[in-house]
């Protein structure tokens, strides 16, 4: 297999990125003094911390599999190995190959074409940006102390979310406008390639008009995006009591739905280091936790769920198709098979 020399650079960059932030945040703490708070764990409360963690993407595959219904019946086995395989892909490379990576298994192991799925993914991660309302909610309970950083983080994501509610609106409002405007972006490209590009952008726009008279189906995501941020609390805060660090819930709760977040910006592979200043920006400037019980819950944290994913998601892609991995390193364009 020939790695492709643009995804070999794309993975060097992103983790000379998560180097440098690591190197930085080592220099912030003392690191003999975290091991020992990792040694004291409990270890009862990380297990049932961990049936939370994957609890929380079974719910998330359950309200992709209510999106993709219009399309394509799958079970939730099946719906939940291929995002936890997708979700792997996201979480080692720096960049969203993971959510083609989804819609490649469902081609390959349902006939559906992938442009089909896509718009079914698009709005699935819509939803996870909901959790900025969450977020928003709770901001009078909580007494935060806002830094610089948690400003900057808020104000991007809620951007990042209007852009995908706007698309989703327009869509579902302006289904012809939206895509004679796209169209248009591209009415410079030759008769044959602007042809077929415009009956991707047709099929693609189309779909994501999902809950075109289906408001159960809405009040469903948005019931399981809910209970999803919820079952993410509870994880996180279980790794808290782990600690015997105590913080209520609530903090916890809008703490780690920040952090979730933060994962639809740019991230180095696994998030490395990324999540420790994340950590520190919440919960150690916002909250008044001390760096080191910060820095510890969340160096423990990033090592259970690497580890959880990895397992599952390797799992996940050797039951659905474990050619996609040469696939991506090779730098075929998967969209095409």
């Amino acid at each position: 297999m020939k790695l492709s020399r643009k995804r070999l650079l794309s993975l060097l960059l992103g983790l000379a990125v998560g180097l440098l932030l690591l190197a930085l945040w080592l220099k912030y703490i003392d690191i003999d003094l975290l091991i020992r708070k990792i040694e004291q764990v409990r270890l009862e409360l990380v297990v049932w911390a961990s049936l939370f963690y994957l609890g929380a993407y079974l719910i998330r595959s359950l309200r992709w599999n209510l999106l993709l219904r219009k399309d394509v019946a799958l079970s939730w086995w099946r719906t939940w190995l291929y995002s936890m395989g997708g979700n792997w892909v996201n979480y080692v490379i720096p960049i969203r190959l993971g959510e083609l990576v989804k819609a490649w298994f469902v081609k390959r192991n349902h006939g559906v074409p992938i442009l089909r799925v896509l718009p079914s993914i698009f709005i699935d991660k819509t939803f996870d940006t909901v959790g900025i309302f969450f977020v928003l909610a709770m901001l009078p309970f909580l007494g935060i102390k806002f830094s610089s950083g948690m400003i900057a983080l808020l104000s991007l994501l809620a951007l990042v979310f209007a852009l995908s509610l706007i698309m989703l609106l327009l869509a579902a409002r302006r289904k012809k406008g939206v895509v004679g405007f796209i169209k248009g972006l591209f009415a410079w490209l030759p008769g044959s390639a602007r042809d077929k590009i415009n009956r991707y952008i047709e099929i693609f726009i189309s779909g994501l008009n999902v809950f075109e008279h289906r408001w159960t189906r809405l009040l469903s995501a948005l019931a399981l995006t809910a209970l999803g941020v919820l079952l993410d609390g509870l994880y996180f805060y279980l790794l808290f009591q782990a600690f015997s660090v105590q913080l209520p819930f609530l903090k916890v709760l809008f703490g780690y739905t920040l952090i979730n977040l933060s994962y639809a910006l740019p991230q180095p592979p696994a998030q490395l280091g990324s999540n420790e200043w994340m950590m520190i920006i919440i919960f150690s400037v916002g909250f008044a936790l001390t760096r080191q019980d910060a820095s510890a819950i969340m160096a423990f944290a990033h090592m259970l769920t690497a580890f959880l994913m990895s397992v599952v998601g390797i799992a996940a892609i050797a039951l659905s198709g474990r050619q996609i991995i040469t696939a991506i390193l090779s730098g075929d364009k998967i969209y095409e098979q």
